[in-house]
């Protein structure tokens, strides 16, 4: 998105390397407040700000350390500053089925996906890589090494088409997958979570990406069954922005009805499940009554016998 200066856009390509995606919001007498405003970058513009939990206002623990832009009125957007080690420990790669299947990579219409996508054309090669994800997942796990590369491409694509709604639904599948199978600093982890940031800034904030997200939905049960993938992976994501925006009644509802979708044993379904219980635990902690009645209920699709399983 910023193939000039190298950075996970707004941020240069220094300040991008020394520091990670993140996304919070603060506001409120409980909750969070950024102080200080040091190490001004003379690329980009972004200073570090210290993040503290706040009660009444004032200080009481520290969060951390964020490089921070701000983006016209109490708006911003922040990377979290993180310190490499010296000695990491290198993690093996995983070992994919696709040996099993050389057919795949042999597909022609999967070597003309990679063909376009050497030569940065990437809305050419979307609907080739669609295709191939398709046959790979026919005969390979969702979360099999293989299957994520492409799905991570088919993510890519659409962020690169502009089809940001679903790139962020996309995304936000991928990324706990990529962490779980690669591990969280592997190259393609990274990738998935600098796109993600870079969409929703080119969205422009949650309520904005809600309403996206809702709209894309809409679009979906128009035209496709309602326990499709599509529809199930869009309404996830728009059941996450919801929650985001603090619209916590309609987020459970969304994502309640998600997991009531997903396809039991698929491994989209962990995901899936894991908001669906944030989403709980921020409705009980916040203890409104409409809210705490919905995450229980939640908690009964969660847990209650012929709930759709990671297992």
């Amino acid at each position: 998105m910023n193939e000039e200066r190298r950075g996970g856009y707004p941020f240069c390509a220094p300040c991008t390397a020394s520091s990670e995606a993140w996304a919070a919001e603060t506001a409120g007498p409980m909750g969070s407040r950024f102080y200080g405003h040091r190490d001004v970058c003379e690329n980009c513009g972004s200073s570090v700000r210290t993040l503290y939990n706040t009660v009444l206002w004032l200080p009481v623990s520290k969060v951390g350390q964020f490089r921070i832009i701000p983006t016209g009125g109490r708006t911003y957007v922040g990377r979290k500053v993180v310190t490499l080690p010296v000695q990491t420990v290198v993690r093996r790669e995983p070992v994919s089925a696709i040996a099993r299947h050389p057919e795949l990579d042999a597909d022609p219409g999967y070597k003309q996906a990679e063909t376009y996508w050497d030569d940065h054309e990437p809305g050419r090669a979307l609907p080739f890589y669609q295709s191939a994800l398709t046959e790979r997942e026919k005969v390979l796990a969702a979360d099999d090494p293989a299957t994520l590369r492409v799905r991570l491409r088919v993510a890519q694509g659409l962020l690169a088409t502009r089809n940001y709604g679903r790139a962020i639904a996309w995304f936000e599948l991928l990324t706990p997958q990529l962490t779980e199978v690669f591990g969280p600093h592997h190259e393609l982890t990274r990738a998935a979570t600098e796109a993600t940031t870079g969409a929703r800034l080119m969205v422009g904030g949650p309520r904005s990406e809600a309403q996206l997200l809702a709209d894309i939905v809409a679009a979906d049960e128009d035209c496709l069954l309602a326990r499709d993938p599509q529809v199930v992976r869009d309404q996830a994501a728009l059941g996450r922005a919801l929650l985001a925006c603090g619209d916590i009644s309609e987020a459970l509802e969304a994502l309640t009805q998600v997991v009531r979708d997903a396809t039991p044993g698929h491994p989209d379904t962990a995901v899936y499940r894991a908001a669906l219980a944030e989403a709980c635990e921020i409705a009980e902690g916040r203890g409104k009554k409409r809210e705490v009645q919905l995450a229980a209920a939640a908690r009964r699709v969660l847990t209650g016998e012929g709930a759709p399983t990671s297992m």
